[in-house]
């Protein structure tokens, strides 16, 4: 929802998914983007504040779909930044806006009817990681969905019993493996060490 009215706010057509440099001008204006350094800044990107205009930094050795992700996350914090919202959870919930922002659900469900499921296929369309597709199919089209990191699991999509600790998730992750259980199991091609869990 936050993010159909950013694309609105920004006069952009929700059935293209234009990408957040082009959605980021759109809203901050032509000049809001500002390559830096390598070793410049703690983190991929951050939005700062610049007289009346705000400005997004970002590394210059970013992939294009790690500076989608990063410009869009900037941009989702500044937008609810801008709406009041300074719970600590902020920046997970900017994780979700970008992932909004990079995939609108128009563009999105106009890209399943061509691709289908095709995770990789999908993220090349849209110039965003596969782990941030195979959440986002799951949060558009509803499949219980669990990407499992080294740090951190992350789940959206329907409601779902999943594990509540490391050990169980591994544990699941061998049994799928052995025999599918209701599960399918994809590794991702662009992140080692990564593997999305989804209900058939």
């Amino acid at each position: 929802m936050l993010a159909r009215e950013l694309y609105l706010s920004a006069g952009l057509d929700l059935g293209r998914a234009h990408g957040a440099p082009r959605v980021a001008a759109a809203v901050l204006g032509e000049d809001c983007l500002h390559v830096v350094r390598p070793g410049e800044l703690p983190g991929r990107a951050l939005i700062q504040r610049s007289g009346l205009n705000w400005i997004i930094h970002f590394r210059g050795t970013l992939t294009r779909s790690q500076l989608n992700h990063a410009i869009a996350h900037e941009l989702g914090e500044w937008f609810l930044r801008c709406r009041g919202y300074a719970d600590p959870d902020v920046e997970a919930l900017s994780n979700r806006l970008a992932a909004a922002i990079c995939v609108p659900r128009p563009a999105f469900v106009a890209a399943y009817n061509e691709l289908g499921d095709d995770v990789p296929a999908l993220s090349r369309r849209f110039c965003v990681s596969e782990s941030m597709m195979a959440l986002r199919l799951a949060e558009c089209l509803g499949p219980p969905t669990a990407l499992i990191t080294e740090k951190v699991v992350l789940t959206r999509g329907d409601p779902w019993e999943w594990p509540t600790t490391r050990e169980e998730w591994m544990a699941l992750v061998e049994r799928v493996r052995a025999e599918a259980n209701g599960l399918s199991l994809l590794n991702l091609s662009d992140s080692t060490g990564r593997v999305v869990l989804r209900c058939r």
